[in-house]
């Protein structure tokens, strides 16, 4: 984050982060004395719906060497596990879904991956390319040498620090612009992680079902009532994951992390 200090300067985004050298003003700080505003309780509340719905997830594929060992002795109550596992999946991405959670796409993460690259560069270059900042103490060196008249010499430092506030004002959007890009990234990262973990249980649910079936001599092998039950479920489950959103996902104070 570059910092300008003005005297209607609003509460800084969450994303931004004062750069080495720099801290936000009295007036880019937050009110409330301690007390967390509104949105931020809504953003607390959602990601801790997103945490949830990750270790449910994680829960289900955890029961995965059970379903394996019960596919083997039991086909019958292995299909009936498939499909309580495949409803706890299903409840896991509507709550993901309603907290934020967008199932992004390849082509997104490359075009929100290329966005934040670009931002970041163009926000590098800026900040290269700004000159030192003007001060008091640079007019006095001036008039030192020069002899210049002080009034004279306030006009040029004063025209210098307008040029350089102009110059920085462009390189604190830029820097806004890349912030926001990368926090952006950061976010669908975690949603994408979520969906992942979700497609790998399906996978692995698909071929639990998958050795049922082909175990159809088994004495405790599954009937059609069974397998209409557990298709529903799983049937519905492949609904929700299609159905979910996909696109940038929202910025929140934080995101519940998942990993592969």
């Amino acid at each position: 984050m570059i910092s300008l200090t003005t005297a209607s300067a609003q509460p800084l985004p969450f994303w931004r982060t004062p750069l080495q050298g720099k801290s936000p003003s009295a007036g880019e700080t937050s009110p409330g004395f301690g007390l967390p505003s509104l949105t931020e309780m809504r953003d607390s509340a959602r990601s801790m719906k997103k945490e949830l719905a990750a270790k449910k997830v994680q829960a289900v594929r955890e029961r995965m060497d059970a379903l394996k060992l019960m596919v083997k002795i039991d086909p019958k109550a292995g299909l009936k596990m498939t499909a309580e596992l495949a409803k706890e999946l299903k409840s896991a991405v509507k709550d993901y879904v309603e907290a934020g959670g967008k199932n992004v796409t390849d082509g997104e993460m490359a075009m929100m991956r290329r966005d934040a690259k670009d931002a970041r560069e163009a926000a590098d270059t800026a900040l290269k390319g700004l000159p030192a900042e003007p001060t008091d103490a640079d007019g006095e060196a001036v008039e030192a040498e020069a002899g210049a008249e002080t009034a004279t010499v306030g006009a040029e430092i004063k025209r210098a620090q307008a040029a350089y506030a102009a110059a920085f004002e462009i390189a604190d959007g830029r820097d806004e612009t890349a912030d926001r890009a990368e926090a952006l990234l950061g976010a669908a990262m975690v949603d994408r992680g979520f969906f992942e973990q979700v497609k790998m249980a399906v996978a692995e649910l698909k071929e639990a079902r998958d050795k049922i079936k082909a175990n159809w001599t088994h004495p405790r092998s599954p009937d059609k009532d069974d397998w209409k039950a557990a298709d529903k479920e799983m049937a519905e489950l492949e609904k929700a994951i299609d159905m979910a959103p996909t696109g940038a996902p929202e910025l929140t104070s934080g995101g519940a992390s998942v990993q592969a």
